[in-house]
């Protein structure tokens, strides 16, 4: 009869084996991510004696495209049409945020970033920690997560989430 004895240190030498494997998992799960993710998107004034202050205080604000840029409120929006301190619009112009008064003869335009959001996503070094092994892609940034789950603001408007970093952990085990 045969007997083994196992190597106490053999599934810790295993993992540190592995860990370059799994780290390349990793950085494929940040490669799809980033194709995912979101463009942000930047208000832009035509920067003139002639722009109203509300869109003045918004000039270069940047946002996940799948949100809404926060406008101060005109007065007259907030005594006749209701709308609180902030008025929430897609882009300029935004018929849905309820307030005529940001819109009327409005001339900014909203310019789009393509890897606004992407260029936060990195994946960190692998970790191995006894016989367990570790590998995080992260998002890192103050809009990565109300782009990845989207948020509801005042008056029921809704921004859906792009859930980038979920879909692209999908995709990346659908191929393995």
């Amino acid at each position: 009869m045969a007997k083994f004895t196992m190597n106490p240190t053999l599934e810790q030498e295993l993992a540190a084996l592995i860990a370059p494997k799994i780290h390349e998992i990793g950085r494929e799960v940040e490669r799809q991510a980033k194709v995912f993710a979101p463009p942000t998107k930047q208000w832009i004034t035509v920067a003139d004696d002639k722009v109203r202050p509300t869109h003045v205080a918004a000039h270069g604000q940047e946002v996940p495209g799948n949100l809404r840029f926060k406008i101060n409120s005109m007065r007259w929006d907030r005594e006749h049409r209701g709308v609180g301190a902030l008025t929430y619009m897609k882009e300029p112009r935004d018929e849905s945020s309820r307030a005529v008064a940001n819109l009327k003869n409005c001339r900014c335009h909203a310019r789009s970033i393509p890897d606004g959001i992407s260029r936060n996503i990195r994946t960190l070094p692998a970790i191995v920690t006894g016989s367990t092994l570790t590998v995080k892609v992260v998002a890192e940034g103050e809009w990565v997560i109300p782009a990845e789950i989207g948020t509801v603001y005042p008056g029921n408007l809704e921004a859906k989430g792009a859930y980038y970093m979920a879909r692209a952990t999908a995709a990346v085990a659908a191929r393995r």
